[in-house]
């Protein structure tokens, strides 16, 4: 190869390089965007509409056992506690076994009824005996006449022991043996009067117990039925007016706050408190899911009739650090923001308090996205 012919080829290898690097270099064309453009949200204003709801009295109260569904278990007799059979929480049901006692006081009665059954056989022998004689003319009527009251008396006595027996606890198939002196136990079981739970229990096994020792003795245990709860709310003297029985009552607990009780007003206090100027009011609540207990302290709104308020609906109200605002139509197409105050929920409204009147125009669909804009 001639040295003119090899700079030739060099001088060509040369440039297809330089192209190549060009070519390699050379930046992309950006793609081609498609332009996307959201149609235009239209707003949809409203104004406040007058609506009627139920007029609320709310105060506050607590929650108690309800008393004519309470019974409390005082000592038949007077003995010493040898078995404590319940405790509280159990559900009991009438004739449920509490406590075992053992009274000299129910010997005595067995004693008593047992004198009382001889007195009637020996008071219904003599009345034959006279019966006999008055007819036989040894006697005169006025013998027969004592005789029949006395035996009367004896009867009346029986059944007197028999019924404090009963009352004692003594089964009725039992009595034939006190009467035969074959059953002389001094033990007593107290048994429960009715249906509940035991909520209180007062009493110990080696315990001594009285029976009438005073008018207001210590109950043994407290059974409730916890179905129903008596809410006692405290109503200020210049709303007393307002109250009325049968009134529709709310209730809730400060640990279900989203949860509510209705009942109905069943009593109205005929005296105000000289201290706190407060009527007490009763109303009996239905215990949905056992979760009102004895003693809680509870919100209570009294249905007092109806009135009329303004309302929004919910999509017109907008918050701004927990502060409710709306979006207020202007002149021209503009918008200013308005805080408001509000009230309660009404199916899907709530309830304007103050910052808009009937007269004005707030946007209500579509204010989601206005409200970024206006400031």
């Amino acid at each position: 190869m001639t040295p003119h012919r090899a700079l030739g080829l060099i001088a060509m290898a040369l440039c297809c390089a330089a192209c190549q690097d060009v070519v390699t270099s050379a930046p992309a064309a950006p793609p081609k965007k498609e332009s996307a453009s959201a149609p235009a949200t239209p707003i949809k204003t409203v104004s406040p509409a007058v609506v009627t709801r139920p007029a609320l009295l709310e105060t506050t109260g607590k929650v108690q056992f309800n008393e004519e569904q309470l019974v409390r278990v005082n000592a038949p007799v007077t003995g010493r506690v040898l078995e404590v059979l319940a405790r509280p929480g159990d559900v009991v049901e009438p004739g449920h076994r509490l406590l075992v006692l053992d009274s000299a006081d129910l010997g005595a009665a067995k004693a008593d009824y047992a004198k009382a059954v001889s007195d009637v056989e020996r008071a219904t022998a003599a009345l034959k005996l006279v019966k006999e004689l008055f007819e036989a003319k040894a006697i005169a009527q006025k013998e027969v006449r004592e005789a029949e009251n006395d035996q009367r008396k004896a009867v009346a006595e029986r059944e007197r022991a028999a019924a404090r027996l009963r009352t004692l606890g003594v089964p009725e198939p039992s009595l034939p043996d006190v009467a035969a002196r074959a059953d002389a136990s001094t033990r007593v079981v107290v048994g429960a009067s009715r249906s509940g739970v035991i909520v209180e229990r007062s009493v110990s096994p080696g315990q001594v117990v009285a029976f009438g020792q005073s008018d207001t003795p210590i109950s043994l245990f407290v059974i409730a039925d916890l179905s129903t709860m008596w809410v006692i709310a405290d109503v200020y003297e210049p709303d007393v007016g307002r109250l009325a029985l049968r009134q529709p009552v709310t209730v809730i607990l400060a640990c279900c706050p989203g949860e509510r009780y209705e009942g109905r007003i069943t009593y109205i206090a005929h005296a105000v408190d000289k201290e706190t100027r407060t009527l007490k009011v009763r109303a009996i609540v239905p215990n949905r899911g056992g979760k009102l207990r004895a003693e809680m302290f509870v919100r209570v709104a009294i249905e007092t009739g109806t009135t009329r308020v303004l309302a929004l609906p919910q999509s017109a109200v907008h918050r701004d650090g927990g502060a409710p605002f709306v979006l207020r139509a202007k002149d021209g197409g503009q918008y200013e923001r308005r805080a408001v105050k509000l009230g309660q929920e009404l199916n899907g409204q709530i309830e304007v308090i103050g910052g808009v009147g009937p007269e004005d125009r707030v946007a209500a669909d579509g204010s989601i996205l206005l409200k970024k804009l206006v400031k």
